[in-house]
């Protein structure tokens, strides 16, 4: 389990829902997702879809990382849907809260020095996805989709449709 996992499925106990149905089957329901037993509701399963035709070849199966890519499961947990949607269909965030202008002057230098990186070949490009009628379509959906991933609420494989 990763060092921030408990924390966060302590939170996702605490800002879900968790109902039965007339099965037994235990679905927990979040602001983003519905999840049971390995299947999600159907916009979170569009995310799986468009995830693994677009972003798999980068981030690997599950979202988990690979040497070109970071994890998504980690870098969600610090995304808000907007910022996501930002960093996904423009490449380009930076990260900054509060009055301090040495932390906004901080941030925007890591984002230029993220930029040289990639300009030399040290660091890769992440394509602008705004163009790709599918992603834009469907980002929000991915970000439920690499959020249920992020709260180990489905596995790395493909899930299935929960029914009604």
């Amino acid at each position: 389990m990763k060092k921030t996992g408990l924390f966060f499925q302590c939170c996702l106990l605490i800002f879900s829902t968790q109902y039965v149905f007339a099965n037994g089957t235990e679905v927990v329901e979040t602001e983003y997702y519905r999840a049971a037993d390995g299947d999600v509701d159907p916009r979170t399963f569009i995310g799986w879809n468009v995830y693994h035709q677009v972003c798999v070849g980068c981030h690997g199966v599950g979202g988990t990382g690979t040497e070109t890519a970071p994890d998504l499961t980690l870098s969600i947990e610090k995304l808000s849907p907007g910022q996501f949607r930002l960093k996904v269909l423009h490449t380009t965030i930076v990260k900054f809260t509060g009055d301090d202008w040495r932390l906004m002057e901080q941030a925007m230098l890591e984002e230029i020095t993220k930029h040289e990186q990639r300009s030399r070949g040290e660091l890769a490009n992440m394509p602008r996805w705004e163009y790709n009628p599918a992603v834009k379509a469907n980002v929000d959906n991915i970000y439920r989709y690499i959020r249920a991933r992020a709260d180990n609420m489905i596995g790395k494989y493909k899930p299935g449709i929960l029914k009604e």
